[in-house]
């Protein structure tokens, strides 16, 4: 790309001080040949090209990148009616702009549904311990009864179907259907408030919404349908809304257009019970089908229009860089609307198992906790979010002494960036034996961007290696690719993971203003902060680009100061902001949340001072350290330095939404030492 003036430049031939190797978490050669070994044979051997190591594997597949995605079709055995006559071809300016194995139809729940036998494909359980197990038959059957009711009821190619539902197996036959008809899905998460998902009903219009009435989430009552009058005002393209019981108790006769679950899939089978075979509907491999939204804090959220075409990037990171296999299990406990919660789906076709857990990690029942679940479902590899790490730490949610975690090969963290603490944990009181990853992915992106080797040394806090097909940099303002100082995590290559267009995006306006204002349109720009280890070659992200702290002219990411106050034990919690007024120099300010019976006196100050100090530099103490008695938090548990900082900056709190805790916003405002500083 033009735009990359430099490649793997070190500024001034120095690496920033605060860039940190930490320790080695893994370290070992597998014996076996890995599912990454058996595809760069085959590469090398069509080819004629011999790789001397990874990153020329990767650098190939960059450089080749219609080949690298050619020879995934291939690899996969993706099922298509009519084949493609071209892998890729631009359609328009920006890097997303690209047709994907052009002249093909094809349907992707057809390869992803194409084993049918009686070996388990699903295992399922809950916080109350309801469990169960389908076959992948038996899940057929399922997926061919949804989609019968669906058609049955007028579900046509492009229209969408919403779900405000929780991880239950339910949620993923409705996906499933929807994709075998060419429907969207979309998707809220169960615990979000009804002004939240109405606006993001409002966005995609669906003809069918399926909802569950309860759901428990770290033994918090969760009830989507009481929220429906609201979800569903001016939705004037809605038919049905489909009810899934999870209790007896629920009263579901004064719900417009509902129908239970049960009726409705009835409705699907004729008169004599008979049930027709599942169509798959053959389309363009660039047909949208799924919707994932993004935090949406502020204003109405984006809704990321995915195309079925994107499914093939995650079978890569399940196979290839999680060496995933015929008969392991991924555990997910992400509900949907979580972009999680789709990513192992297309695995199904390789014959791996899912696990669904319709829970939290720091569930604690009779006795029993998340470890034990996983290992009763013999779950190889499952992702966690690095704040639901941290809680699991805080209550100590660690495997008893009988349970078996011999199946559970990796784990993997992402959402926030994970502390050498939240390995220690893993490693020193889950398992020892155990490959801990961080893994860098985005809702905008239907795919991992980071990935794994597990014949390569991995370190703690960096994700080891970007996936192969992802072209990712560090880029400094002047559009600079760098290694060893921060700067901008951009994609500087096509691929078949980008979004297709955002749902209701006129002109694309608000794609380009989001992604491409700062490098032009031959650059993805994910809007994270991060950096190249060039003593690792590995990489991490720092938080989002839009909060970094800017007193005394230093250039400093949130994380630097909560990673140096991670170990105060008076500390429940801590958000820190820049308060940057045109006229005046930059200032950070520190908030700080005091564990029960804590107070904050001048002595702890000081212990915060001299840890920040210590840690990073006396430049790097925040001008203003002070206590609130809450810290904003959205729904996936991440602090929402962005909103504090609209509200030091404007004394106004802004419209929210997606906030586990909203009332604490009003602590942040008409604080006269934030008030006087003009």
């Amino acid at each position: 790309m033009d735009c990359i003036k430099n490649t793997n430049l070190i500024q001034n031939g120095v690496k920033d001080p605060r860039i940190k190797t930490h320790f080695v978490v893994w370290n070992k050669k597998i014996e076996s040949e890995t599912g990454l070994q058996r595809f760069q044979k085959i590469i090398e051997n069509k080819y004629n090209i011999k790789f001397e190591s990874y990153w020329d594997f990767h650098k190939w597949s960059i450089e080749k990148f219609p080949d690298f995605w050619k020879e995934m079709w291939n690899f996969f055995d993706i099922i298509a009616s009519k084949p493609y006559d071209k892998v890729f071809r631009k359609t328009g300016a920006t890097i997303i702009d690209n047709e994907w194995f052009c002249g093909a139809t094809l349907n992707m729940a057809e390869t992803i549904l194409r084993i049918r036998d009686n070996r388990v494909a699903l295992s399922y359980s809950d916080e109350f311990e309801n469990k169960g197990k389908l076959t992948f038959a038996e899940m057929f059957e399922k997926v061919k009864l949804f989609a019968s009711a669906f058609r049955k009821h007028g579900l046509c190619k492009g229209d969408r179907i919403a779900g405000y539902i929780s991880n239950i197996k339910e949620a993923l036959f409705a996906f499933l259907a929807a994709l075998s008809i060419g429907a969207i899905w979309g998707a809220a998460m169960p615990y979000l408030g009804p002004k939240a998902v109405s606006n993001m009903m409002k966005v995609i219009e669906p003809k069918f919404i399926i909802v569950a009435d309860y759901f428990l989430f770290h033994e918090e009552e969760f009830f989507p349908v009481e929220n429906l009058t609201t979800v569903t005002e001016g939705l004037r393209n809605l038919e049905k809304i489909i009810i899934v019981p999870q209790t007896e108790n629920t009263n579901f006769s004064s719900i417009p257009k509902g129908i239970l679950l049960e009726d409705f899939l009835e409705s699907g089978r004729s008169s004599g019970g008979f049930m027709p075979d599942l169509v798959f509907e053959q389309l363009s491999p660039s047909h949208p089908a799924s919707i994932n939204f993004t935090s949406g804090t502020t204003g109405i959220p984006k809704g990321v229009v995915h195309p079925q075409v994107a499914l093939l990037g995650l079978m890569r990171d399940y196979v290839l860089h999680l060496n995933l296999k015929n008969g392991d299990v991924i555990g997910n406990y992400s509900p949907a609307g979580w972009a999680a919660w789709i990513c192992p789906i297309p695995s199904l076709a390789l014959g791996v198992k899912q696990f669904l857990f319709n829970g939290s990690p720091s569930y604690r029942g009779k006795g029993r906790n998340f470890w034990d679940h996983l290992s009763e479902n013999e779950v190889t590899y499952i992702f966690i979010s690095a704040g639901d790490v941290n809680e699991m730490e805080e209550v100590n949610i660690v495997p008893g002494p009988n349970t078996n975690l011999d199946c559970l090969k990796i784990v993997s963290m992402s959402s926030s960036p994970p502390k050498p603490r939240n390995y220690n944990f893993l490693l020193n009181k889950v398992k020892k034996d155990l490959y801990v990853g961080c893994m860098y992915g985005a809702t905008e992106f239907l795919a991992t961007l980071s990935a794994n080797n597990f014949n390569m040394p991995a370190y703690a806090c960096e994700s080891q290696i970007p996936a192969l097909g992802v072209d990712l940099h560090c880029f400094d303002s002047k559009g600079n690719s760098i290694v060893g100082h921060r700067g901008e995590m951009v994609i500087t290559a096509p691929t078949p993971s980008f979004p297709i267009y955002l749902w209701g995006d006129k002109n694309n306006e608000r794609m380009r203003e989001s992604y491409f204002n700062k490098y032009g349109t031959g650059v993805w720009c994910q809007n994270d902060e991060g950096y190249f280890n060039p003593e690792t070659k590995g990489f991490a992200i720092i938080g989002r680009s839009d909060t970094v702290l800017k007193q005394y002219g230093e250039r400093l990411s949130p994380d630097d100061i909560y990673g140096a106050i991670d170990h105060i034990k008076e500390l429940q919690d801590y958000i820190c902001v820049c308060q940057d007024y045109i006229c005046d120099d930059p200032r950070n300010i520190l908030f700080v949340q005091l564990k029960k019976g804590c107070v904050f006196t001048p002595e702890l100050k000081k212990k915060i001072e001299q840890s920040i100090q210590q840690e990073l530099s006396a430049t790097s103490v925040p001008e203003v350290i002070m206590e609130v008695p809450g810290i904003p938090r959205n729904i996936n548990n991440k602090r929402l330095e962005s909103i504090v900082k609209k509200i030091v900056m404007t004394n106004t709190i802004p419209q929210v939404m997606n906030i586990r805790n909203p009332d604490c916003l009003k602590y942040f405002c008409d604080i006269p030492e934030i008030l006087n500083y003009k």
